[in-house]
């Protein structure tokens, strides 16, 4: 299993692993994924202007993370993984992996948009919900996405 940097081209192949990760992983409807197709679509500047990071295994894409914005402070934009290599520990490495990059980068906090279905996996990770986004899907009456932050340690 190795991480490594996405590659132009690949961006369509994320996307398509992100539609599948929070539609299967999930359970949401057509109509949800239809609402707000840019959170989870991953464009050409994601990767060359960003930094994406691909898990991999066996030549397959297991998930991958998008880190954008500039340190002291670096947005995750997207942390995703194939449905069937959810809760076996992928999502600790790619978590892992990012915080190492954002630190070697200079950054001391990460920040992140959380779908609520994610919030207690980034809470596992020491990120801390500190509010919710307004807007809210009209099908999903009540369902926010979560603003979260991680402090990121200055070692190790």
């Amino acid at each position: 299993m190795i991480i490594r940097p996405a590659k132009v081209g690949e961006h369509m192949a994320l996307t398509e692993l992100a539609l599948r990760s929070v539609q299967q992983g999930w359970g949401y409807s057509e109509e949800f994924m239809a609402w707000e197709p840019e959170a989870i679509t991953v464009s050409p500047a994601h990767i060359t202007d960003a930094v994406t990071r691909v898990l991999e295994s066996n030549g397959r894409m297991l998930g991958f993370y998008v880190l954008t914005g500039r340190p002291p402070e670096i947005e995750m934009s997207r942390l995703m993984i194939e449905p069937d290599a959810i809760w076996l520990g992928n999502g600790r490495r790619l978590w892992d992996h990012a915080v190492a990059t954002a630190r070697s980068l200079g950054a001391r906090l990460i920040t992140l948009d959380a779908d609520p279905n994610a919030e207690p996996f980034y809470q596992r990770m020491g990120a801390e919900t500190v509010g919710e986004h307004e807007w809210e899907p009209p099908m999903m009456p009540g369902w926010r996405v979560k603003k979260m932050r991680y402090l990121i340690p200055t070692n190790g």
